[in-house]
């Protein structure tokens, strides 16, 4: 009950924390909520209230009134409450209290508009204007103040003078067009007016032009078509450039969030909410929050945080406008303005050249960055009026772009030579603690859940690399507590096969002599009995310890209950670890010996207690390693954690730290480091050991991509490393070798195989040759061979992987895209010797599973090809076992040619089949490639010069930016006041204008839409027969029409459907109106008083395969035997053969069907269609079971096909609905 949720909400406020806001409690009228919120400078705490207007609605439809009850209000305060109540309807309490202590907070922070800089930290720079003696030209937009007139609301608008109010419309308007104008979308969704307290507006770009390979795009769980979106909120009137360069940066109520969207911009009510709370829904993805829903709502932009949104907000709200004040004053670019940042130098004089060179020197990466992202505002106009908004857009994309490079918690650049493709943290051990506390890594629950066998590979690979000391890095950093070290599960088998030796200092160290507590165990009740009581409590409840009973394997507990010591009750599941030489033991190995195993003594037995109070940073490598491994051995399956958060998540949030007494803090902690350090991008594309049908059709399996003549005991995973634009640089690779490759074939494919315990350093850091493991007879470089035999020896079979794997992964190999040049190889026989990283791309992960499903069951069909006449390749699937034989598989890609004299071939001495969607980039290249995009050679010395940026060059015409399909004419329109001419081209600073959108015409109708009385239409629930793909479907039409609709004038349309009638896809109401005046129908309509003709449409199970049944509802017509016409039969009917299986295909659109039904009626041949009366009180409506009996007789006097489950349509009767 919402009365309930709101006292429940209260209560937990008043237990929640809120910055500077205290004794929160309800007040004495029902719905109201008093708190006190503590001022930054000294002074009492002022008394504040918030009323709940509609409790009942709560939180939804509810609106709140925020007052003060203290006297003497500083300055902004009781604007600031009013204004906020016109925003936070729908709000939380929650919700609302971190709003109003975010807004106060600002409304009353100190500091000086006279000084033109501040950084945020409070440290002052004096910056020396080089025109400080002349006068400014800046246009000074005057002081506002409040609308005092009757009946205005002045809580959302500003008074200015006529003069300054169109002076600073038309900024805005330059401001906004600057942005457009640049490539990217705009979306004005509140406000941005001169008299507007609180403004909104969207900066968005396509992802497809972000310039990121698809590896990227998965890596970053982006889709193609979303939209990347910067929103601006101004929460005391509009701001110019100029304007917020003068004031300290904290006091410019500017906010900023960053997020992906579905469509160019959120709706007003999802930007609202991004700012109502920076920490809600912070670290949740688009794909987080469908799993959370089960649907996207299809009205919604459906704007959703990306997977660094929450560092990337913190950061761009907290030093953006900082670096732009240096940036402006000092005159370099944003990464020296982020080297003076974190330096925080003291005075600077008016001598740039005193600055260090570095100072000026940009990051060569941002030059490969795309056209729109590339372009510097503030550097091509530095004499021009500067647009906020676009130099906000520009950093804030060039940064996304560019986050690998940074550290996700401080922002600092990461050391050079390090790249990945997703973004981390630096080696600072604050940094590490700060990206798991604060939830700025990815969702260790999201990546269980949705990739549940990539997760299973990278603890297998982590486990493995433990076992073997071959770890490059740990995760220090994260106040980890573990159990002290006191046996080895690690050895010295890192030094084997090869590996060199341990260096000088290296050798095998003892643990530390750690005396366990002895205690009695009563194994039966999970109890501890301390025999000393003297001291100080030994455990509190949340701790773990380990329990060994003399010749028992130890076991893992959780301490629940201290309260009567010196008994101490611990979990009632213990947890075994499990170690290398358990792999594959039964789901019993997870749990301690059971009463119907080993059945418990009667007396507490003596035993053994070890406490996990040892700081993790404090071991060395050894001892870390060893950890590692000890925890690894505890986690449950990943199978196991997938099945606990699925179930959760049908009534919670999913959260491992929900399962305390199965999961450690500890072992958690490891997993989530495992998860977030992995730095390449990994996706499935073959069906695991032990993986269900039901997972497989659920899973994102891209079985498409798989490769075919590879032995079945391989799991296959596409695989793909480097920073976001290696990929741009291995086609820059390409181009630049042009002339040395053979058009058909420009990369050749070969195998790298590694030791298992490498891999976990191979997927963080890429393939490089900084150590020497095998020799190197023949140079220097990265190893490859084209014989997958020969890759299979230097992957060393037969590794032990972590004991808890499905895969049981025994060892791995790549398989990677070369440059073809041969001849500029370090060596290419009898191995490949690749020198250049940017000519090596690896595209496949090849894991050597030891399950006994492998080769059977999991191997489930197999692929045939064959060459069609369309020259596309069909995938047939033959299926070996029954429980699937329904499936669908997509079609795979078709195969690439390889280089004959360079042929990749796998163990069973056949070559690879490599899909061709595997390699994107380089198909283009190839001169056989089946799109028939074959790029035009460049001669040397002729290669187009980058066109540097410039404010007009690369700007689009308006006629451009108005022909998006999406885009809507308001967003265009807005940008041109109703007073302002376009200037002509070459003529002032505005834009050349091709083209200026007319308004949109008047209707031209009498018909009303949303009239229609609901109540008098025969309503239907969802039919039995429905499926989730045929709602689909449905919701996929109803959305086009709708579309159409609202994009079509309604005297053009002729048809109108009411959304708000639709609760059933299955079920749509539509009429028709607007009919010619000449119509005999339209007289009779006029003359009846009927403003529209309603029909009504049923879709049964099989659409599209058969067609909907369409019948009028009401007026009833003049029956075809008594002189009426317009193909209406007398029963209501369309007599049609489009509506019958007949005439019906599967390809027609409803939009079509609308059109034909309403030509057929306005159809004066044999008869015109007209009423069955004129008279306004004698209208009729037609029923269900006469309209059906009608189309049946319609269908046998024709000889038309009759759908098969027509009878379904009988709703009324309760037949099939």
């Amino acid at each position: 009950m919402p009365r309930k949720t709101f006292i429940a909400d209260v209560t937990a406020c008043e237990k929640k924390s809120f910055p500077r806001i205290s004794g929160i409690q309800r007040g004495g009228d029902d719905g109201d909520v008093n708190f006190l919120f503590s001022p930054l400078s000294s002074g009492p705490p002022l008394e504040l209230s918030a009323l709940a207007l509609d409790v009942s609605g709560y939180p939804k439809n509810n609106n709140w009134m925020l007052f003060a009850r203290s006297s003497d209000l500083p300055k902004g305060v009781e604007s600031a409450l009013e204004d906020l109540a016109s925003y936070t309807a729908g709000f939380t309490i929650f919700e609302l209290l971190s709003t109003v202590s975010e807004r106060l907070q600002k409304i009353l922070a100190t500091g000086s508009h006279a000084d033109p800089f501040e950084i945020d930290d409070g440290s002052d720079v004096e910056m020396i204007d080089e025109n400080s003696g002349e006068e400014s030209d800046e246009q000074d937009w005057g002081d506002y103040s409040e609308e005092e007139e009757p009946g205005r609301n002045s809580t959302t608008t500003y008074r200015l003078s006529v003069q300054n109010a169109a002076q600073l419309n038309r900024r805005i308007k330059e401001d906004l067009r600057a942005v457009r104008f640049a490539g990217f979308k705009l979306g004005i969704l509140s406000g941005l007016k001169a008299d507007s307290r609180t403004s909104v507006v969207s900066i968005s770009i396509q992802a497809s032009k972000l310039g990121l390979s698809e590896e990227a795009l998965q890596a970053w769980d982006l889709e193609s078509h979303q939209y990347v979106v910067l929103l601006i909120r101004y929460s005391d009137g509009y701001k110019p450039f100029d304007t917020i360069i003068k004031e300290p940066a904290k006091s410019n109520d500017v906010a900023f969030r960053i997020g992906v969207s579905n469509k160019y911009k959120p709706t007003i009510i999802e930007s609202l909410a991004a700012f109502a709370d920076l920490s809600k829904n912070a670290n949740k993805t688009a794909n987080d929050q469908k799993l959370e829903h089960g649907q996207d709502d299809e009205s919604s932009a459906g704007f959703s945080s990306l997977f660094i949104s929450s560092s990337l907000n913190e950061f761009i709200n907290d030093q953006f406008i900082s670096l732009l004040k240096i940036r402006h004053g000092m005159g370099v670019g944003w990464d020296g303005a982020k080297r003076f940042f974190n330096l925080k130098q003291g005075r600077i004089g008016d001598e740039k050249a005193e600055l260090p060179y570095e100072y000026f020197e940009e990051s060569k990466t941002a030059s490969a960055l795309p056209d729109v992202i590339a372009a510097d505002h503030i550097a091509e106009n530095p004499s021009a009026s500067l647009s906020f908004p676009l130099a906000a857009a520009q950093f804030s994309m060039r940064y996304l772009l560019r986050c690998t490079e940074f550290c996700l918690v401080c922002h600092d650049k990461i050391e050079e030579g390090f790249e990945a493709l997703k973004p981390y943290v630096c080696n600072k051990p604050l940094c590490l603690y700060q990206y798991m506390s604060l939830g700025f890594g990815p969702s260790v629950e999201h990546e269980i859940i949705t990739q549940p066998y990539v997760v299973d590979l990278l603890v297998s690979f982590c486990y493995t690399a433990a076992v073997n000391r071959r770890l490059r890095e740990y995760p220090i950093g994260m106040s980890l507590h573990v159990p002290p070290v006191t046996t080895f599960q690690t050895s010295a088998n890192a030094y084997r096969f090869g590996i060199p030796n341990p260096p000088t200092g290296a050798a095998v160290q003892t643990p530390s002599p750690i005396t366990p507590m002895e205690v009695r165990y009563d194994v039966g009740r999970h109890e501890i009995i301390f025999p000393d009581t003297s001291g100080l409590l030994p455990v509190y409840k949340g701790d773990w310890v380990i329990m060994t009973i003399d010749g028992q394997s130890p076991v893992h507990h959780r301490v629940e209950d201290t309260s009567l010591y010196p008994t101490v009750k611990l979990s009632d599941v213990g947890v075994l670890q499990m170690s290398a030489g358990m792999v594959n033991l039964p789901t019993a190995a997870f749990v301690p010996d059971t009463p119907a195993t080993t059945p418990p003594p009667v007396m507490p037995v003596a035993a053994t207690m070890l406490k996990y109070d040892q700081s993790f940073d404090d071991l060395d490598e050894v001892g870390k390693a060893e950890s590692i491994v000890m925890l690894l051995g505890t986690l449950p399956s990943i199978k196991e954690l997938r099945s606990y958060l699925v179930h959760q998540g049908r009534s919670s949030e999913p959260k491992l730290t929900t399962w305390k007494e199965r999961v450690s803090p500890a072992a958690l902690g490891i997993l989530r480091w495992i998860i977030a350090s992995n730095r390449s991008c990994i996706v499935q594309v073959d069906v695991c050991p032990g993986q269900s049908q039901a997972e497989v059709a659920k899973a994102k399996i891209r079985l498409d991509q798989k490769c075919s003549n590879v032995n079945e005991h391989y799991v296959q995973f596409r695989f793909a490393q480097g920073a976001p634009d290696k990929e741009q640089r291995f086609l820059t690779a390409l181009k630049s070798n042009q002339d040395n490759l053979d058009p058909k074939y420009p990369t050749l494919f070969a195998w790298h195989g590694s030791p298992l315990q490498n891999w976990h350093s191979i997927i963080r850091h890429g393939l490089d040759f900084k150590e020497t493991l095998h020799g190197r007879a023949y140079g220097h470089g990265v190893y490859h061979a084209q014989d997958q035999n020969t890759s299979v020896g230097y992957a060393q079979p037969g590794v032990s992987s972590w004991p808890g794997s499905s895969l049981a992964i025994t060892s791995a190999m790549s398989l990677n895209e070369i440059i073809n040049c041969p001849q500029q190889f370090v060596s290419s026989n009898p191995y490949i010797v690749v020198q250049h990283i940017d000519w090596i791309q690896c595209r496949y992960l090849f894991v050597q599973t030891a399950s006994d499903q492998a080769g059977s069951a999991q191997k489930r069909y197999e692929h045939n090809l064959f060459n069609a006449s369309s020259a596309l390749y069909v995938f047939v699937s033959k299926i070996h076992l029954a429980d699937i034989s329904s499936t669908t598989y997509p079609p795979v890609s078709p195969e690439l040619e390889q280089d004959p004299q360079h042929t990749a071939r796998t163990t069973l001495q056949k070559p690879v089949g490599i899909p061709q969607s595997a390699i994107s980039v380089s198909r283009a290249f190839r001169a056989n490639n089946t799109s028939d995009v074959i790029p035009k050679k460049i001669a040397k010395g002729n290669n187009p010069k980058k066109v540097k940026h410039s404010n007009t060059g690369s700007r689009l015409s308006l006629l451009e930016t108005a022909m998006s399909d999406e885009e809507e004419l308001e967003d265009i329109m807005f940008l041109f006041s109703d007073t302002e001419e376009p200037v002509e081209e070459g003529k002032g600073k505005a834009p050349t204008i091709a083209v200026i959108p007319s308004a949109p015409p008047k209707s031209q109708t009498s018909f009303v839409p949303g009239s229609l009385d609901q109540s008098s239409l025969p309503m239907l629930d969802a039919p039995s027969y429905a499926t989730p793909s045929a709602t689909l479907r449905l919701n996929r039409e109803l959305q086009t029409i709708l579309k159409v609709q609202k994009s079509t004038p309604l005297h053009e349309l002729g048809w109108y459907i009411h959304a708000e009638l639709v609760s059933n896809v299955y079920q749509w109401i539509v009429e028709f109106h607007s009919f010619e005046a000449t119509l005999p129908l339209a007289k009779d309509m006029q003359v009846a008083g009927v403003s529209s003709i309603v029909l009504e449409i049923r879709f049964g199970k099989d659409f599209p395969h058969s067609p909907p049944f369409v019948r009028i509802i009401r007026p009833r017509f003049l029956p075809f035997m008594s002189g009426g016409g317009g193909h209406v039969t007398g029963g209501g009917a369309m007599c049609m053969e489009l509506l019958t299986n007949s005439g019906w295909s599967a390809v027609s659109s409803i939009e079509g069907v609308l059109l034909q039904v309403r030509m057929a009626i306005m159809n004066l041949e044999p008869k015109p269609a007209r009423l069955e009366s004129s008279n306004k009180s004698h209208q009729r409506d037609y029923g269900t079971a006469e309209a059906m009996d009608a189309y049946i007789r319609a269908c046998r006097a024709h000889g038309w096909e009759i759908p098969k489950d027509f009878q379904e349509f009988a709703g009324g009767s309760g037949l099939g609905y």
